[in-house]
């Protein structure tokens, strides 16, 4: 399947160079958006003071703009700037908090119409995302960023870098829509094939009935070919698909499941294990537009399989879900503490409108180990690595209250107020003040 994938994607980009066009700008537009944070988050859950709590104030700003020229020809940059308030450094060899630095968010071309009335071409770097973002969605995963952002030792999980170096073809079949990825995800060195790569197929079909019935499938593959041994490429294949539905007129359900497959090389340093695990999410959501505050219940439910912490290489199978590309929160501190594999997650959401401007939300989840640690394994969270959360053979990993309130105070103007707790489970030893905090408020300017 890569192999087509890539000689599909150069023959469209080979057709597109060869044939000479002169574009004439027939319209600009100009948009971008400013948010505001004001972030307090106490993450000590297991003592000692590694990269857990912060206060400060941070913002993120872009600009976009997008030129249409001839020939259904859009041109597509978009500058991007997070920072800190009250810091002023650029970006240096370490990449230490570049709170000064315009970066390049978007940067891309799109063809609609090419060579075929059905098919829309895009090169450059652009967003990718499909289904509930699962798979493909942010190019280091939702709780991670690139050290170009001044986020990278903190908040990794409020950057707003979303965007793949990729060339996309879509075809739309109404009411069938495939799309066509090649992406780079790591260019390692110019000259050897270490780079990491994301290859796939997406398809998209609208049933034509009354339940706005929408079914997906796909198939992507990730190849780390700076890792390598015995002639093997780290490679990680999943192949899933979605449904979503309303069972009624005021209740709508969904369902993704995948499956991975491939290499993972030299685990544990010893040797080349194949890649075995899946992963399972379900959502059912009632909306009451008839009641009073028009309130909404939603349940989840989420499993990512995962290995026992004495995995070796010797069991011969790789069964931890490898969080590929996703873009989704259950969650926000857990989101923010853990990587999304090894994990039942269940979960609520009820919301209510007070007033048509105003939108308040609450929501519990409940966190548990796919496969136990060992009594005494010490296992780091996403922003604590040198001092370990040690756990017991229990599998409650832990609780998370969220509450939120979203004020739309005009059309462009957007403030937003969360609050989160996080009590660990029984797979913790019990610690003084063990639970973590977060309070955050935001404003949002669009225009």
């Amino acid at each position: 399947m890569t192999k087509r994938l890539i000689v599909v994607l150069a023959l469209a980009l080979v057709a597109g160079l060869v044939t000479c066009s002169y574009a004439e700008v027939q319209n600009v537009k100009v948009s971008g958006d400013l948010t505001v944070y004001g972030i307090s988050r106490m993450f000590d859950v297991a003592g000692g003071n590694d990269n857990k709590d912060d206060n400060a104030f941070a913002s993120i700003t872009r600009v976009k703009v997008e030129s249409d020229l001839t020939d259904n020809v859009t041109a597509t940059v978009r500058l991007l700037n997070e920072r800190y308030w009250g810091t002023e450094v650029e970006m240096t060899g370490t990449g230490t908090n570049p709170n000064s630095d315009l970066s390049l968010d978007l940067a891309c071309v799109t063809l609609k119409e090419f060579m075929m009335p059905a098919a829309t071409l895009t090169i450059g770097r652009q967003e990718l995302r499909f289904g509930n973002g699962m798979i493909v969605g942010d190019p280091d995963t939702n709780n991670a960023v690139s050290t170009a952002s001044p986020f990278s030792n903190l908040d990794m999980d409020l950057s707003a870098r979303k965007a793949f170096d990729a060339i996309r073809l879509t075809l739309n079949y109404d009411p069938l829509v495939i799309d066509l990825v090649s992406s780079k995800i790591t260019e390692t060195s110019l000259t050897s094939s270490d780079d990491v790569d994301l290859y796939g197929i997406n398809a998209n079909y609208k049933l034509n009935n009354d339940k706005n019935t929408v079914v997906e499938g796909y198939l992507f593959e990730r190849r780390n070919g700076a890792s390598t041994k015995n002639n093997n490429v780290d490679r990680t294949d999943v192949v899933g698909g979605r449904v979503a539905t309303d069972l009624t007129k005021n209740l709508t359900y969904s369902l993704e499941g995948a499956y991975q497959f491939g290499k993972t090389i030299g685990a544990a340093g010893v040797t080349n294990v194949n890649r075995k695990a899946f992963a399972i999410e379900t959502a059912a959501t009632l909306v009451m537009p008839d009641v009073k505050l028009t309130p909404s219940l939603t349940g989840v439910y989420s499993y990512f399989s995962g290995n026992p912490s004495n995995y070796t290489a010797a069991d011969g199978v790789n069964r931890a879900w490898d969080p590929m590309f996703e873009d989704q929160a259950t969650g926000r501190i857990a989101n923010t503490l853990f990587n999304q594999s090894n994990a039942h997650v269940l979960g609520g959401i009820v919301t209510a409108k007070p007033k048509d401007d105003v939108m308040l939300k609450a929501e519990y989840y409940a966190f548990w180990w796919a496969k136990a640690f060992v009594e005494g394994t010490a296992t780091a969270t996403v922003r604590d690595t040198t001092t370990p959360l040690y756990t017991t053979q229990r599998r409650l990993a832990a609780q998370e209250v969220d509450l939120s309130a979203i004020y739309n105070y005009t059309e462009d103007v957007q403030f937003g107020l969360i609050g989160c707790v996080l009590f660990p489970g029984d797979s913790f030893q019990k610690r003084t003040n063990s639970h973590a905090t977060e309070v955050l408020g935001s404003m949002k300017v669009s225009f």
